[in-house]
């Protein structure tokens, strides 16, 4: 009896190629064709028992046709006796017609003794052929009982064999349209996780062009952050000497109020550039801070996508 076949591959933790998934079906439609070659074969046994049963009709026939070669073997002796017992009464009339004429009677007993011993012979004969004839009818009708047990047999058998290979047929069918479907859903389920495999590529590539993207910008905002850092030091560093001209200047010089609210004003300009200046630093600090932590997220997330879609591959591959 057929037995449901698995095709079972196990990839490990490599992610499979679209051939290895191919693959799976080729082994599925070699299983079909394994099916449809045995029901070829059951068909060859049918065909088989049936050339087996027209041999034993056939022997039936060569029996009867010689059956009858022997009734005729035995008419024709039958025939030969009637002769001879003719020839017999034949001969005692001759004999009695020499015995009128000149024969002695001690010839004409030699001659009765050698007719009946004639006679006898082929009444012999004639016996030991009714008796093969019997014999021959019996060994012909155990042979008949035979070839008629045997028909029984075969006709027993052909309809087990007949049953069995429609039940074998039956379940081959059914075995067939089972992998059928299971083929046609893989095949769809291997188009939808190529499908998934190109979409998650397509967002691994954006997500390297974003990480690109981001690792540029994460430079060119640490530039911006020296160079600020670097300004704000430099402007520090320019205001406190100017502060410290500002003082000896009005040390050694009384300055005229005017010019002091002026350089009054641009120290506080100065002082509200550098506040500016470290609150943009701040500012970005912080944004790289959250784009970092976005990035980590995305990272995490795609991931984490990775990781189901092989976990689906591999439960797909394993399903029976």
């Amino acid at each position: 009896m057929p037995t449901h076949i698995a095709c079972q591959m196990s990839f490990g933790d490599e992610n499979p190629t679209f051939e290895e998934l191919m693959e799976v079906v080729q082994k599925q439609q070699e299983v079909i064709e394994i099916y449809e070659q045995q029901m070829e074969f059951c068909r060859l046994e049918c065909q088989k028992t049936a050339e087996q049963s027209d041999k034993k009709t056939e022997i039936i026939r060569n029996l009867e046709e010689v059956e009858g070669l022997m009734r005729m073997e035995i008419e024709e002796l039958k025939n030969q006796k009637n002769e001879v017992e003719k020839q017999k009464t034949e001969s005692v009339v001759e004999e009695k017609n020499e015995m009128m004429s000149l024969e002695t009677v001690e010839e004409l007993r030699l001659k009765c003794k050698n007719m009946t011993y004639e006679l006898e012979t082929l009444k012999t004969k004639q016996m030991g052929t009714e008796i093969e004839l019997e014999a021959y009818k019996k060994n012909n009708e155990f042979l008949q009982s035979e070839i008629e047990q045997e028909k029984e047999h075969w006709n027993e058998e052909k309809q087990r064999i007949t049953m069995n290979f429609e039940e074998i047929e039956r379940k081959i069918r059914k075995e067939c349209e089972e992998l059928r479907r299971i083929n046609s859903e893989n095949q769809m389920k291997l188009i939808e996780m190529k499908t998934e495999n190109e979409m998650r590529i397509q967002r691994e590539q954006k997500l390297e062009k974003l990480l690109e993207d981001l690792m540029t910008e994460i430079k060119e905002t640490r530039k911006e952050k020296t160079a600020v850092v670097v300004r704000c030091s430099s402007l520090s560093t320019e205001c406190a000497d100017l502060k410290t001209k500002i003082q000896k200047m009005r040390s050694k010089v009384p300055e005229p109020n005017e010019q002091i609210e002026d350089m009054n004003k641009l120290l506080e300009d100065q002082s509200h550039l550098i506040s500016a200046l470290r609150e943009e630093t701040k500012l970005l600090t912080r944004k790289l801070e959250i784009d970092s932590k976005e990035y980590r997220r995305t990272i995490k997330s795609l991931k984490l996508e990775k990781r189901e879609l092989e976990q689906r591959i591999e439960t797909l591959l394993r399903v029976d």
